[in-house]
């Protein structure tokens, strides 16, 4: 912490990219319930205020959806894991990521006949990407997970990846968080020796960890997670959302 303030008042730039869902917000049993505390909200509005703090959210939501969710005024929104970013004057959808739109709708029909019989277990359609929530079918996770894979298997312009208690089909180009992040920090220009913090929790976070290895030495991810997975590129960590607004009201408490 001493050392990002430092960096912070020496460069005049702090720059946080923010996941959401376990980051922001604690993770819930439906992706509609999900909401950023209050006392998180007012600390990041707080930090924000200050002098040289520039905020991005990065997420696996929908564009639309996120936005919405965080209501984070005058920011860049990177959702569908960077595969369509708008705000702070941005606007980029990917193109072959649009281009597998009809192959994504036949494959949310095909899952959502078989999950029809699995309570707890549904497909949420994002537009670019579709998520399937088992969260609350824990015990259905095989016959969830057959019909994903079935569904997409064969179909050369999709894949499945995985994050906590969910599969998503995503279109088969060469994009996720990490290239976002990068992509984002081009816009954004921070100056050299400006901190850099990600923060994020889930799998698909790794990518923008790693990302931030190569960008500066002053770039790092901070991990969201309790207990610690046996491996990750982020350099520190927090425990749960409850900390990420704490770390806002520490960053922003000296100054």
């Amino acid at each position: 912490m001493p050392a990002w303030r430092d960096a912070w008042t020496r460069s005049g730039r702090l720059v946080l990219l923010l996941d959401f869902d376990g980051t922001l917000a604690p993770i819930v049993a439906r992706p509609e319930m999900a909401t950023m505390p209050e006392r998180t909200r007012r600390a990041l509005d707080s930090l924000m205020a200050l002098a040289g703090v520039e905020v991005a959210v990065v997420s696996g939501r929908g564009l639309a959806d996120v936005r919405e969710r965080a209501a984070i005024p005058g920011i860049a929104y990177a959702g569908n894991h960077g595969m369509e970013i708008d705000g702070a004057g941005l606007h980029r959808i990917h193109p072959e990521a649009a281009a597998a739109r009809p192959e994504l709708e036949e494959v949310a029909r095909e899952i959502g006949y078989v999950l029809g019989a699995i309570d707890g277990a549904f497909v949420e359609d994002k537009g670019l990407t579709l998520s399937i929530h088992y969260r609350q079918a824990p015990d259905r996770e095989a016959e969830v997970r057959d019909a994903v894979y079935g569904a997409a298997d064969g179909r050369s312009g999709l894949k499945v990846t995985e994050g906590k208690m969910v599969l998503e089909v995503r279109p088969r180009v060469e994009w996720d968080k990490g290239r976002a992040v990068l992509f984002l920090l081009e816009q954004m220009h921070p100056p050299a020796g400006a901190p850099v913090l990600y923060l994020g929790d889930d799998r698909t976070d790794e990518d923008a960890f790693r990302a931030l290895e190569g960008w500066s030495d002053s770039a790092e991810g901070v991990l969201i997670a309790d207990p610690l997975p046996a491996e990750s590129a982020a350099r520190s960590y927090l425990r749960d959302p409850a900390e990420v607004g704490e770390l806002f009201e520490a960053l922003g408490g000296g100054r």
